[in-house]
């Protein structure tokens, strides 16, 4: 077993997961105030990734798994004919998916900060733009959704198919930190944990300054 993701790396992850699941049970049931603190929530969380994508322990750092068009191409044509090249992360399909969904993410907790319900509700930073621009942010916010949760079936799907197609646990490794390895181990480097404690208090604080003082 070779040692894969951090710890923060891996609650990151599954904090990210409940609060997205949060942020849709407090939308349908109507919890609107409860809704908007996951959603600066989220967003923080979002800050405190990108942070840790140039911080953080090796297997993070998005200069790792953000590879180019012919790396992608090269993964995508490896396993369709069963024989992808071994990452030792995320591979460069995988990554892609990784940008793609904290981007979605990121793009509907900054539309929620300037949404408003037309009844009592209005986002931290409604004040800024008109109502014609909220009600159509607002709009964007609900589309916005759509769009993640059709990305976290596909980042399922996937999770699914590795496991048991090609016999990866993914899902397993983001648990344990772990995963089995065939090749030589690499020297990973690992960005110790009281790091991500200090990125994720200066993430909080960005957030919280935004939508206080914007």
């Amino acid at each position: 077993m070779l040692k894969v993701w951090d710890i923060p790396t891996r609650v990151f992850h599954w904090v990210l997961v409940a609060m997205i699941v949060a942020a849709w049970v407090t939308s349908e049931f109507g919890w609107i105030e409860w809704h908007a603190w996951i959603g600066q929530t989220l967003l923080a969380l979002i800050v405190y990734r990108v942070l840790w994508g140039i911080v953080g322990s090796e297997t993070a750092q998005f200069r790792n798994f953000i590879k180019g068009p012919a790396a992608v191409l090269a993964y995508a044509r490896g396993l369709i004919t069963g024989h992808p090249p071994p990452t030792v992360g995320h591979n460069p399909l995988g990554g892609l998916m990784i940008v793609g969904l904290l981007g979605l993410i990121a793009l509907q907790a900054v539309l929620g900060l300037f949404t408003n319900d037309d009844i009592y509700f209005e986002g931290p930073l409604r004040h800024l733009v008109d109502k014609e621009l909220s009600d159509t942010l607002t709009g964007l916010h609900h589309l916005v959704f759509n769009g993640i949760l059709l990305a976290a079936l596909v980042h399922i799907a996937a999770a699914i198919f590795y496991l048991v197609i090609k016999k990866e646990n993914l899902i397993g490794a983001m648990i344990t930190g772990a995963k089995k390895w065939q090749q030589p181990h690499p020297k990973l480097r690992f960005t110790p944990a009281w790091v991500a404690l200090l990125v994720l208090a200066a993430a909080a604080t960005l957030v919280w300054a935004a939508v206080t003082y914007l």
